[in-house]
């Protein structure tokens, strides 16, 4: 058992997490898992203090049980009368144990504080423990990061005195002796950048949350290194924006090279920086050339947009006018005839003219026969006459939204390698290819850097909403499956991310997307056609992905038309492929997009839209058990198309399916091999809430769609699935009572395979429960509605379970006869199915159990093993196995190979344990006790032996109770003979 309260508390049991029922119970645990121990009375008061006493002990009696209950086993354990803890027979690893522990590495479990985000309403005391546990335990913590600090301080270890001394701060960011620890080891690592940063970082914190500057001593420390540092220092080796930008140090560091090679080299160069839209480009960028380039030298800035990449030179004209002032305000002297050329473009320039300043130089190749070459030039002779005096750095983002003259005009300031000119640009990833000619040409150029930013991956989000949300209140502070649900719903991408944040500090829903991030989006969508978005919106109604063959048949486009659309969505970064290995499938690069392109649709158009998906995708049903796979999309579509007739018949469809192999101890179906993909196992409490769902799918049906013979099949086909598992799981007063119904209806309908599926289950209730005669009346009423109605095909089942019916009655040679007819009337058969295979396995395993009790236990094995192997070489391996091996292993000890029972046992325990079936569980679960009773392992021969009483009691089977029971004694007389 491990117990985690150092962090967001929780417990699990062999590594399966075990959630307790509600808040008192855990708040119980969790103190007995600290305390190890605890009296009645102080739970009571702990938790209960302002109730009567005699309530108080009720609601204390009731959580230790729902304690138990949760656990499956005896977690707790009584000392007297008056004392409860936690059962020392487990193997406990409690994480404020190992905190408490002397070993060196004990400081490493403190992850987070005790109990974080763990409150209990209406227990005051309890709430008053659990805060001064914590604040005595981040104490405790802070003392032993001072001791393992000291020691690392001794040793110069400098790794471990970052990683503790980061550490302290995190705990208590107003500490400075850690601070001054951590300027001191980066100073000492030749990294005074960080050195300062990290004072900066503390003297912003204390002016604004307190209105004081930093100690002394941590003052004279910065000023120590600033001293230290190289002077000038070179704008290139600031690392400042790396606080602000979380995650994009290497690009930084990209960046920082880039200029500095520009400022010994002197000659142009570009930078681009490409990614999907919000990675964080622009921002890298805008930071960057605040932290570092600012008050350097020039910078200008100008953004490309899509509704103007027609217009010729429009990027520019943002640059031209700070062009215009600089030249006026640093007198820079150039030729009239370049300014008239340039005024023709950029109007700016006519004030420049007006002013008289020009030279009379003449111009350099301006009058050549290539168009705009006369401006190019001219715009190029004024670049060198402003960086004669200082380099300029012009930033222009988005350039796949550049005009064609205006990318030749930057591509001709390129071809200068000796002009101090530095391009800064972004672009979006998918449109790469309209920039291919352009960058073909700089790739030769000595200083031309492309920086890819992609998405931050789950461990870097996880990392970065932990950082952003430290200020956020406990309430809104998201855990580890909120961190969980933001990766998925964001992708890792930063903008979504950030908005994503703000909206937890800002919104009652957080989950809604800011209305920045809809314009985003929005504007994302017009940069597509009308068709490619109707395609972008029928895709956004799957919630995972959708094949191309699917798409292209939704669509009212061609398939080549359909395809490029896709394609451009795919480069654009809107949509991903996915291979699915037999096929390639589309969704949405993130959950946000997805979310908001179905969301603008009208609600009366998604509901067309998914009926329509839905037929399509009952087009493709084969009528083969493969069509299990596509029923839960069925459902999804019509469920939200509003077709609550198709919901309930495809949720039945889905139901029966699943349930059919799951609760039948021997399946009439059997599904392909694909299906081994899914989980096979349905928990009853999940078929419980489909059951909900279809009884409220009934509601909802008009009395004339009720009254139709197809709907009526459905709901007999509901009180099947639903009586089915009842009786499977040991409810039987409702079981019955459902299946009872469904025969009254089956019958009143003429839906004659329905009624002898109900007696059939009867009869399963009747095995079960160990009544010969409920199996007697029900296979005479089934047998004889399968020969009259003409339903041959049920006949070898019904042999078979007449067989067993004579089995339990002892009728031996009997039982053998009818079993080896059932056989052979498979045989007969036409086509020989999976689901016969398993009737056949069945009826070896029966005549099995015959030999067995006839102690003819090397007959009783090989029937067995004849069982196993036939559905083993059909793949059709399921739970119903376990019940082959439980036979086998009780034969092999009734014969004294005890190692071969234990084996056999094991492997049918493991099938068990797979399934989660009751059918011989209790009798498995008996004999491995027995057998490791004898072997003189108390511990685990207990184990065993409850976990036999407690299916044999859910079961009620009065076999295997017996069988239970008669072990029972064996074991305790074994473990008496032991002691």
């Amino acid at each position: 058992m491990t117990v985690t309260m150092l962090d967001i508390p929780g417990v699990s049991l062999d590594g399966h997490p075990v959630k307790l029922p509600y808040r008192k119970a855990e708040a119980v645990f969790y103190y007995l898992a600290c305390r190890q121990k605890a009296t009645r009375d102080e739970l009571m008061h702990l938790l209960w203090g302002d109730f009567p006493e005699e309530t108080a002990r009720k609601n204390l009696r009731n959580a230790l049980y729902k304690i138990r209950k949760a656990f499956d086993a005896e977690v707790l354990i009584a000392i007297g009368q008056s004392e409860i803890r936690l059962n020392p027979n487990f193997q406990l690893v409690i994480d404020v144990e190992q905190f408490n522990g002397d070993e060196p590495e004990a400081w490493q479990h403190y992850r987070q504080e005790f109990l974080r985000g763990f409150s209990v309403k209406d227990a005051v005391e309890f709430e008053d423990w659990m805060l001064a546990e914590r604040q005595r335990l981040q104490q405790q913590y802070l003392r032993k990061l001072q001791s393992v600090l000291k020691k690392a301080q001794q040793s110069g270890d400098q790794e471990i005195m970052l990683q503790v001394a980061a550490e302290m701060v995190l705990q208590d960011p107003f500490d400075e002796k850690a601070r001054r620890t951590l300027m001191q080891v980066y100073a000492d690592r030749g990294e005074a950048h960080r050195a300062i940063q990290e004072f900066e970082s503390v003297s912003a914190m204390l002016r604004e949350e307190l209105g004081i500057q930093p100690e002394a001593e941590t003052r004279k420390l910065a000023e120590i290194l600033q001293k230290q540092r190289q002077e000038p220092a070179s704008p290139q080796k600031s690392t400042k924006g790396e606080k602000h930008i979380f995650g994009r140090q290497r690009e930084w560091h990209q960046l920082e090279q880039v200029l500095q090679t520009f400022q010994r080299q002197q000659q142009s160069g570009i930078v681009v920086v490409s990614g999907e839209a919000g990675v964080g480009k622009t921002m890298l960028l805008e930071t960057f050339l605040e932290e570092v380039v600012t008050g350097h030298f020039p910078i200008f800035q100008a953004n490309c947009y899509q509704q103007e990449e027609s217009f010729f030179l429009k990027p520019w004209q943002p640059v031209f006018s700070r062009l215009a002032d600089l030249i006026e305000t640093e007198g820079i002297q150039l030729p009239r005839q370049w300014l008239a050329l340039i005024a023709g473009q950029f109007p700016i320039f006519e004030t420049l003219l007006a002013s008289d300043k020009g030279e009379t130089e003449p111009s350099l190749g301006l009058y050549d026969s290539r168009p705009n070459q006369p401006l190019m030039e001219a715009v190029t002779g004024i670049f060198k006459k402003i960086t004669e005096k200082h380099p300029v750095t012009i930033f222009f983002e988005d350039i796949h939204w550049m005009d064609r003259v205006s990318l030749q005009l930057m591509q001709r300031l390129l071809q200068e390698s000796r002009l101090p000119l530095l391009f800064l640009t972004t672009v979006r990833s998918g449109y790469e290819d309209q920039l291919a000619a352009f960058t073909a040409t700089l790739v030769r150029r000595p200083l031309f850097q492309r920086v890819n930013l992609a998405c931050f991956n789950e461990k870097e989000t996880f990392q970065w909403v932990q950082e952003a949300s430290h200020r956020l209140t406990e309430t809104r502070r998201p855990d580890e499956t909120a961190c969980r649900q933001i990766f998925k719903e964001t992708g890792g991408n930063p903008f979504f991310v950030a908005e994503y944040l703000y909206a937890l500090q800002h919104q009652d829903q957080p989950g809604q997307l800011t209305p920045k991030a809809q314009d985003i989006l929005r504007s994302r969508l017009c940069e597509f056609s009308q068709e490619t978005r109707k395609l972008l919106e029928l895709v956004s109604l799957f919630f995972h992905r959708v094949s191309l063959n699917l798409l292209a048949d939704l669509t009212s486009e061609d398939e080549m038309t359909t395809m490029e659309m896709i394609q451009q969505l795919i480069q654009r970064g809107m949509l991903r492929e996915v291979d699915d290995g037999h096929k390639i499938s589309v969704t949405f690069n993130h959950e946000k997009f997805r979310e908001y392109v179905y969301q603008q649709q009208p609600p009366v158009k998604r509901k067309l839209l998914h009926r329509r998906v839905g037929v399509q995708l009952e087009k493709q049903l084969t009528g083969s058990t493969g069509d299990v796979l596509r029923y839960t999309d069925l459902i999804h579509h019509f469920k939200l198309g509003g077709d609550h007739r198709q919901t309930l018949k495809y949720t039945l469809a889905y139901l029966n399916a699943y349930l059919d192999y799951y609760h039948e101890l021997f399946p009439s179906v059997m599904h392909p091999r694909e299906l081994s993909k899914q989980s096979l196992f349905m928990p009853r409490e999940e078929a419980l809430l489909y059951f909900e769902q279809v009884e409220d799918m009934l509601t909802r049906l008009e009395p004339e769609d009720l009254a139709e013979a197809e709907v009526q099949s459905w709901k007999i086909a509901y009180f099947h699935v639903k009586g089915r598992l009842l009786i499977r799981e040991g409810d039987y007063h409702e079981g019955v009572t459902t299946t009872r119904n469904m025969i009254r209806l089956a019958e009143e309908t003429g839906n004659w395979r329905y009624a002898v599926h109900g007696f059939q289950q009867l009869i399963n209730y009747g095995i079960q429960t160990q009544q010969p005669e409920v199996m007697r009346v029900n296979l005479e009423a089934a047998m004889n509605l399968a020969e009259t109605r003409g339903l041959t095909d049920r006949v070898p089942v019904l042999l078979r379970l007449q067989g067993l019916y004579l089995l339990i009655q002892h009728h031996f040679d009997q039982a053998e006869s009818v079993l080896e007819q059932a056989i052979e009337a498979v045989n007969k058969m036409p086509e020989k199915h999976r689901h016969q295979v398993v009737h056949v396995a069945a009826c070896r395993y029966y005549l099995g159990e015959i030999m067995r009790n006839r102690q003819r236990w090397e007959e009783a094995i090989v029937h067995y093993q004849r069982a196993i192997t036939e559905c083993g070489e059909q793949e059709a391996r399921h739970h119903s196995i376990a019940v082959f091996h439980t036979g086998m292993g009780q034969a092999y000890y009734e014969m004294n190979r005890i190692a071969d029972a234990e084996r056999s046992l094991q492997q049918a325990l493991e099938h068990f344990r797979a399934f989660d079936i009751y059918w011989r569980r209790s009798i498995a679960n008996a004999y491995m006790a027995l057998i490791l009773a004898e072997k003189g392992d108390r511990k685990q021969a207990n184990h065993f032996l409850q976990e036999a009483t407690r299916y044999a009691e859910k079961l009620q089977n009065p076999y295997e109770l017996g069988v239970v029971k008669r072990v029972q004694q064996l074991v305790h007389q074994r473990l008496a003979e032991e002691s």
